[in-house]
């Protein structure tokens, strides 16, 4: 439960960190689009092994 904490918290602290460089930088949009092309390239990913039989 201690380790859960632990993890939740030095989550939030690099998630605010990540955050102010990349204001500081001014990449706001090319992170969400690099995070929607992440999200979908999973969602893909998973939905070929599962058509494939992999699962």
């Amino acid at each position: 439960m201690l380790q859960a904490l632990l993890g939740a918290i030095v989550d939030i602290l690099l998630s605010a960190a990540w955050s102010a460089v990349v204001r500081l930088f001014g990449l706001e949009n090319a992170v969400e689009i690099a995070t929607a092309v992440l999200g979908v390239g999973c969602i893909v990913i998973g939905s070929a092994v599962l058509l494939l039989g992999h699962g």
